[in-house]
This record gives C-alpha cells, structure tokens and sequence, in this order.
C-alpha cells in the first residue's frame, strides 16, 4: 500500500528539512484508499483513535532507541522503511501527525 521507493525518498527529505512531504504520492491506488478509509475512521472512532496513537507513540519511542548511536541513519531509513515503518508512516499521517510538516 506504501510504495517502497517514495517512503525511502520521502524520510530522506523529511530528514533535510522539506516541507508538505505527505501527500497520496506516497501510497499506491490501493493504499490511497486505505489511507482514506484509516482517516476516516481514526476521526470517528475513538477506540481505534486511541489504539492508533498508542501504536505511533510505541514506534516513536522505539525508533529513538534503535538511533541514538545511528551516526549515518541506516538503520533508522531500515526501521522507517520496513513493513512495520509504513505501516507507522501510514497511520501517523492518517492521524494528522505530519499535518504542517
């Protein structure tokens, strides 16, 4: 659902400072769906709200560990592009996270 190739640019700008990165370019047909239906039901649900912010937080709090001594970002661009990575970058973005970023 999150093409792969676009993830990996996309953390590499995000890392140098560009702005309004998130956008359906990162998702394929099917993900852009998905995103959309994620949104939708994260703005009415507050049960999956809740299950999604703590899922992001979790992931957030790992990355930090996984690159405290991670000098050149390998191993944060492996962690952010895995399958666990999209599945953070496409709900954290569904949640309004990189909202003005």
């Amino acid at each position: 659902m999150v093409d792969h190739q676009a993830a990996v640019d996309l953390w590499n700008r995000y890392r140098r400072g560009d702005p309004n990165l998130f956008d359906g370019r990162l998702y394929t047909a099917h993900g852009r769906q998905t995103f959309q239906d994620l949104k939708q039901r994260y703005g009415g649900d507050g049960e999956f709200r809740r299950t999604v912010d703590r899922y992001v937080a979790e992931f957030e709090r790992l990355l930090g560990e996984v690159t405290k001594n991670d000098r050149d970002s390998k191993r944060a661009d492996a962690y952010l592009t895995s399958e666990t990575g999209k599945v953070y970058t496409m709900l954290a973005h569904a949640s309004g996270r990189f909202d003005g970023i």
